[in-house]
């Protein structure tokens, strides 16, 4: 924590154009103290040696961001998103070993920034820690499109004969694209292709034209972001 202390420290000191009120000063470090919040478990599951996939949206800890809404909390703080245990890990420096990491204090207040990638908690009925991380594509005028990562786990099985073989375990992603209001409602989209653009009642067949006419798959991710975008400027 000693790390983080000294790094908002010196942003603070950094873009203040005056002299810091030393009262202020103390209320931000505590603030950010209690955001970081070390629990005394690390995570709460294990994993075998060797398996498929991955249980991270970024396998390595990166210098990453944390926020609460406009303002820097942090700046290059070790961050690494696990999306199986729905945490974001934090280590006070890169060189720290991985199982110091704890995970960050689920807050829908605050989010980070993970190399180019925003992530953000959004509460379940209410409640924080209830809640699932998203990943931001893509911020309009008038709607949000939001992405949503699971991990399921495949456990590893023994060969059960001869002709057989061992198999190891697996991680598989589901994603789940979301459109977000702006008073906050989410709206979960279809996985069908054709349920998708029903989803824009009245503007569906404006938006198929413009799929088509611009040979756009909406069920990949890029091109249904070009469609959102193109949506939100209409």
């Amino acid at each position: 924590m000693r790390a983080l202390i000294v790094l908002l420290v010196l942003f603070i000191s950094h873009n203040s154009t005056g002299q810091v009120n030393p009262r202020t000063l103390t209320s931000e470090l505590y603030r950010a103290d209690e955001i970081i919040e070390y629990r005394d478990k690390t995570m709460s599951y294990s994993l075998p040696k060797d398996y498929n996939g991955s249980p991270y949206f970024n396998d390595i800890f990166v210098p990453g961001n944390i926020y609460k809404g406009n303002e820097l909390l942090a700046k290059d703080i070790p961050l690494r998103y696990n999306i199986f245990s729905n945490e974001i890990e934090v280590k006070e420096s890169l060189e720290d070993a991985d199982e110091e990491a704890k995970p960050l204090t689920k807050s829908s207040e605050i989010f980070v920034k993970i190399d180019d990638t925003i992530i953000i908690l959004i509460p379940y009925n209410g409640i924080d820690e209830d809640g699932s991380y998203f990943q931001v594509l893509f911020e309009g005028k008038k709607i949000n499109l939001l992405k949503n990562v699971t991990k399921e786990f495949t456990t590893p099985k023994k060969a059960t004969s001869s002709i057989t073989r061992d198999l190891k375990g697996a991680f598989t992603d589901k994603t789940t694209f979301f459109l977000e209001t702006k008073n906050g409602k989410l709206y979960e989209l279809p996985k069908a292709k054709n349920k998708k653009f029903q989803v824009f009642g009245k503007d569906q067949e404006y938006l198929i034209e413009f799929a088509t006419k611009n040979s756009l798959n909406i069920n990949q991710e890029d091109d249904l972001k070009r469609l959102i975008v193109h949506y939100d400027s209409m």
